[in-house]
């Protein structure tokens, strides 16, 4: 299946991709650990990142705190109100993220709902996300019928959108979502 058009950089394939590609040659399992921003505090989430990374992560799936988190489990639900209590904003998790350019990260997830990346400005979340080396976007609650303008903002950039199915999905209605998600 060819690339979807936002999947670029130095080797034609994201950095995703490329982890992927790497895993994939060495017949290996990519390593994918979950954290919320800003739970407990994002000086935390700086040193987790950091640790995660040292460790073996292969992507970091890093939650954006929000205030209605209806798609996730109890667990991430009380770490996002710990994290919106300590101040996490989409705005301070990109500040976080400024400051460890160059810390030697893995490709970064920005896992999260559509109404605060709304909010904040498709362009210019992508803007900021490829600024700070996001590697991918996981928007929980967008489905493909309306994932059209931030696929539209993401062409070009080094961020791959990342699709969910669940265990109900129709096959034909996979197949779509498939063809339209890059990364994994």
């Amino acid at each position: 299946m060819e690339r979807p058009s936002n999947a670029v950089g130095a080797t034609g394939a994201s950095p995703i991709a490329r982890v992927f590609d790497e895993l994939a040659a060495r017949d290996e399992a990519a390593l994918i650990p979950y954290i919320t921003a800003g739970d407990p505090d994002l000086e935390m989430t700086s040193l987790l990142l950091r640790t995660l990374a040292t460790a073996g992560a292969d992507v970091i799936e890093l939650g954006v705190p929000f205030s209605d988190p209806t798609a996730d489990g109890p667990v991430i639900q009380r770490a996002s109100e710990r994290a919106l209590r300590h101040g996490a904003t989409l705005e301070r998790v990109f500040e976080m993220l400024d400051g460890l350019r160059g810390a030697n990260l893995p490709p970064i997830v920005l896992f999260g709902y559509y109404n605060p990346f709304l909010q904040y400005g498709l362009s210019r979340l992508v803007q900021r996300a490829s600024a700070v080396g996001v590697g991918g976007l996981l928007v929980v609650d967008l489905p493909i019928e309306e994932s059209e303008p931030l696929r539209r903002e993401l062409q070009g950039a080094p961020i791959d959108l990342i699709q969910l199915v669940a265990p109900t999905t129709p096959e034909p209605r996979m197949g779509r979502i498939a063809e339209l998600a890059s990364g994994f």
